[in-house]
Order: C-alpha cells, then structure tokens, then sequence
C-alpha cells in the first residue's frame, strides 16, 4: 500500500473509532453487537464522494478535500451522495436506531428496500452474514455501484434491482424487513413475504414505525421516538411539473382569508411527523420569501401577510389547518405515543392507551 493510501487508511480508522465512541456515549448504539458491526464497517467506502449545496451551486467533496472529506463522512450527518439527489447516505445515528428496532438475535434473514450506497447493507452483512441479506432497489446504477463497494468491503449479499413496493418474493420468506426510503403506507407484499413474528422497519412519513406480523397475519406496533427524513420510495414528479405548480402557487387567483397556521408548523419536529402522516402528498415550501403549498390533485396555496390564498381542485391549506388542529386538540402527542395497526380492514393509527384510531393511511397509488 503506497503512503497517502496508508495515511487515509490509518485516518479514515482513527475518525471511524470517534464517530462509533460518539453514538455510543450518546445512546445511539447500545447494543454492543451493533457496535461491533459499526466499528467493522468503514463508512468512506461507501461514500467516496457527496454534494454540498450553497448559494454559489452544488459542489463535489471527495478524497482530494482530504481531511474535509473524511471528517463529514465520519460525522453523524445525511450526505446526499447523488448530483440529482436521487441517493444519501443516512445519518449513522438514525441507522443505528432503525437496525437495532429490528431486534436481530443473529441468525434472521432479512430484506433491505433501497440499496442506496450499499453501507447499511454492509451493516447488516457484518451482523448476519452476507448469505442472510437482500437489499433491493429500482436504480440499476446505485444497486451496480453497491455491489461494487460491498465487494470492495468483502460483502457479497444477494442485490437485485427491483421495485421495492413488491419486496423479493424470489428470496423470501423473511425474517425481518427494513426500509431506508420514505413510504406513506406500507406494501402488502412486504407481510406477505414476512414470517410469523417478523418485524418491519420502515420510514412512515417524518417517523419510524416497527410493527410485528402476528399468527393471523395481521401487524402491529409503535413509532419510535426518532425523526426520519428519507428520500421517497418512489420517484418525486418531475422537476418541471414541480415548477409548473410552484409557479401556479405564486401568481394564481384564488380565494384568500386570514390563515389560523402559517408554514412555521412545518418546522415544528413533532408536528411534522403528524402533518406528513396525514397529508403526505402535500409539498410546503417557500419561494422568494413567499410560503406555498402545493398537492398532486392541482390544489395550491400561498402564504402571505397574514392571508393564505388557496386554489386549484381542493383547499390544501385548509386540510393541513385541520390536521394540524386535531394534533394540537390531542395534546400535542409526540412520535412514540402513536400506534400503527395493519390488518384486511386497512392501516389505522391509534393513541397509545385508546381504543379507536385516530387516522387511517391511504393506500398506495397503482
């Protein structure tokens, strides 16, 4: 090994060594199997490169940033590993609560949606063994650039490219399934391809839910208390619609009236994770200084000097206004009070210690 290999080497083990230590002083990693995973796993494989955005534009860091390079890969951040966005690597302490949700005892097979770099499933690989891992995902490039990391790492767990709404029945059944992408209701296809007694980990919205399939085929569970953030499962419309619509938001004619919300709910953590939970398919944003929101239906809404304005096919700030009053009539309930039921009748979330929902997922688009 030539001496800048080495130097990066002996680096890239020394930060790995303070990133773990941090996550665990922290009370990210309390499982010391996990720790050992972590510790086994050189993050900077994975992400050789990320993008950094600022108002000059997005730039490029890599191996020739050096220290600046190795010092964010070694941090507990979210690193956008794609120039469009597509891919990130998630923060190593959001990682470690989701893998841990699982509750492995080390001989579980399991299934991974969204490959992504290929760094969680090099996690899963050093906790079980590679021959016990699938990991799916429907960008061809990201799963061929995993397999060659993984391979780079001495991983070969089995990668396919698939849509990860049907999970991979060719390898199931399945012990454990977790998902690294966001999704807004959860596939039927991923229980069916689960055993009695497996788990499910998966973004639900801004949180995390873990529910367990029980003998009828039914599952049920908690969120945990993390925020989530994750790239969607399927891909977003494309730039140009988003524009269109933005567009429409900003100059539209529409009814206006004093708002009882303003988009700084958005910003609340806890009230964000029942916004996007009941309204998943609503976008906020602010433009120029201007609040706006828009809905796949066509509805729109913009948010300026005490008045929202709303137009297209529904009232999409009004709907969020509800959402959000019936969370604050709730007593502002936080992420790990909500319970998560799946069963033939639907997906319905419930009040920890009450007996009826209080909000029902909607299903998948076909």
């Amino acid at each position: 090994m030539s001496e800048p290999r080495a130097s990066l080497a002996r680096q890239a083990a020394g930060d790995l060594d303070k990133l773990v230590s941090e996550l665990v002083a922290n009370g990210h990693i309390t499982d010391p199997r996990w720790q050992a995973a972590f510790s086994a796993v050189p993050r900077h494989l994975f992400v050789p490169r990320f993008y950094r955005g600022d108002q000059q534009g997005t730039s490029i860091v890599d191996s020739t940033a050096g220290d600046q390079w190795l010092s964010a890969v070694y941090s507990d951040i979210h690193l956008v590993t794609t120039e469009d966005v597509r891919s990130s690597s998630t923060a190593p302490s959001l990682m470690a609560g989701m893998l841990q949700a699982l509750e492995l005892s080390g001989n579980e097979r399991v299934l991974e949606i969204g490959t992504g770099t290929g760094y969680n499933a090099a996690l899963l690989s050093e906790r079980l063994g590679p021959d016990q891992v699938v990991s799916v995902d429907i960008d061809p490039e990201l799963v061929a650039q995993a397999r060659s990391r993984l391979e780079t790492a001495g991983y070969r767990p089995l990668l396919a490219v698939a849509d990860g709404v049907n999970g991979y029945p060719d390898a199931g059944p399945y012990d454990a399934v977790i998902a690294t992408c966001r999704l807004d209701y959860v596939p039927a296809a991923w229980l069916q391809q689960l055993r009695p007694g497996g788990v499910i980990v998966t973004p639900l919205g801004a949180g995390v839910a873990v529910v367990r399939k029980g003998a009828t085929g039914e599952a049920a569970g908690q969120f945990l208390p993390i925020s989530a953030y994750f790239m969607p499962l399927r891909h977003q419309p494309e730039p140009e619609v988003v524009g269109e619509a933005i567009q429409v938001a900003l100059n539209g004619v529409g009814v206006s009236r004093a708002y009882r919300f303003d988009a700084s709910i958005y910003r609340d953590n806890e009230a964000r994770f029942w916004l996007d939970l009941t309204s998943p398919d609503v976008r906020v944003m602010t433009v120029d200084g201007v609040s706006v929101a828009i809905r796949p239906d066509g509805s729109w809404a913009r948010l300026a000097d005490g008045l929202v304005t709303q137009g297209g096919a529904g009232t999409v700030w009004s709907d969020v206004e509800a959402a959000h009053g019936d969370w604050l009539a709730a007593g502002r309930p936080p992420r790990e009070e909500h319970r998560l039921v799946i069963s033939d009748a639907g997906q319905d979330v419930f009040l920890v210690g009450r007996s009826s929902p209080i909000h029902r997922l909607k299903p998948l688009p076909d």
